[in-house]
């Protein structure tokens, strides 16, 4: 369990909080570049409680900037976007992609503008993602993980917003074991799992429903930590990169494609969970784990927005879970969804919505919760560490061959 006031510490990221202010030290993504279109209106967004902008030029040009107009605070969402700049309709004040202010019809005609802050953010553009540093000062090279340096065709990446803090969806990927209970009957089904994931050799319910009792090992990395989990049947690593990238585990097969999530607050109820899948060996395959999940959903921009569950879902709903399909044994959570992966993250996030702003001092931890203590412990030292030195766990360390393994308990060296 964890006290109240480490809970708020690695939990709140918004105005002056310190994970936020360390969250800020990174290159985090914000938004998905297809989602900006060259010349439209700008796109509205907010990061770490913090309101922005982003937008394509129509050059093409991609931009992020606070919202509110550095001149008088008018909202730059409103902004003309002109030729290599936004234009605020407030008093005509033009900021460009770069973060310039190249126009102010305020000042005189001969005043140096570039003594004017723009309130522009810089970006960096990988993989159809707009990634952003919210620092101040100079921000630190762009640090590459595994997928960022591979052509379009092996990765595809979508987004999520969901109701819960930041940390949430985090927990839920630390916490292993959840896949056997939560997502029983989706990781059965599911062609990359199947009979791999669960032994017959397991534990069962008084219902007679299957599992595998794991030991889940943890162990630091200069980048944030790895956990194992290791059950009669498989062998899983995970990997954290601070500040809040997981790496978590698809299939057996070594050359099957690799997933992630990264989990940015929006504010310190909301996050913009983002789903990446890539494949280093080549193009991603229309049999492949990406292409039969994100790549069957029509709206990668909010994958809630593809769910059968509809708008309505809620605590008041009982997220519109099919309580009939449960009692005919066609689904344990009663979440059933056309593609595997949608299943998976209604189940998940259902669960992680409905826990409220629950109380972490009160919680009973067993042994297959080692990798959420873990996580949380890193996520402490981490602050402790910039709060007293001003070091960024992991911000510099090469993380570009780090990635899930899952390989099947036959073929674990002992």
């Amino acid at each position: 369990m964890l006290d109240r006031e480490k809970s708020r510490l690695i939990t709140q990221c918004t105005g002056d909080a310190p994970m936020g202010q360390l969250m800020r030290e990174y290159w985090i993504p914000v938004i998905r570049t297809s989602q900006l279109i060259a010349g439209a209106p700008p796109h509205r967004l907010t990061i770490l409680g913090q309101p922005l902008v982003a937008f394509r030029s129509p050059e093409g040009e991609i931009g992020l900037m606070d919202e509110a107009c550095p001149h008088r605070a008018a909202s730059m969402a409103l902004a003309r976007n002109e030729s290599h700049g936004l234009r605020c309709i407030y008093h005509g004040w033009k900021i460009s992609a770069a973060g310039l202010v190249t126009e102010a019809p305020t000042h005189p005609e001969h005043f140096p503008l570039e003594r004017l802050k723009s309130r522009s953010h810089p970006v960096q553009v990988r993989q159809d993602m707009v990634w952003t540093w919210l620092g101040k000062g100079t921000p630190p090279p762009f640090r590459e993980l595994a997928f960022t340096t591979l052509p379009d065709d092996q990765v595809i990446t979508a987004t999520a917003i969901v109701h819960c803090n930041w940390l949430r969806p985090l927990e839920t990927l630390w916490d292993v074991f959840h896949s056997q209970i939560l997502h029983h009957d989706a990781n059965r089904q599911m062609p990359f799992r199947g009979d791999n994931y669960f032994s017959k050799e397991g534990r069962r319910t008084d219902t007679g429903m299957q599992y595998d009792y794991p030991e889940m090992l943890v162990e630091r990395k200069p980048y944030g930590f790895m956990h194992i989990n290791r059950d009669a049947r498989k062998q899983t690593t995970g990997h954290f990169v601070m500040p809040c990238v997981q790496f978590h585990s698809v299939s057996p097969d070594p050359l099957e494609d690799k997933a992630l999530k990264i989990s940015v607050p929006i504010d310190d109820h909301t996050t913009l969970l983002w789903s990446v899948v890539f494949n280093r060996h080549g193009p991603l395959k229309s049999t492949g784990f990406g292409m039969t999940n994100l790549g069957r959903v029509k709206d990668r921009d909010d994958l809630f927005n593809n769910l059968r569950a509809g708008p309505d879902r809620s605590a008041q709903t009982r997220w519109n879970q099919d309580r009939g399909a449960m009692a005919r044994g066609e689904s344990f959570s009663g979440f059933v969804e056309d593609v595997p992966t949608l299943t998976l993250l209604a189940e998940d996030n259902y669960v992680l919505e409905s826990q409220a702003d629950y109380d972490r001092s009160q919680e009973q931890l067993g042994p297959v919760d080692r990798a959420v203590v873990e996580g949380r412990r890193v996520l402490l030292d981490a602050l402790a560490k910039h709060q007293s030195q001003g070091e960024s766990l992991g911000r510099d360390v090469d993380a570009t061959d780090v990635w899930s393994e899952y390989v099947l308990s036959e073929t674990v060296e002992s």
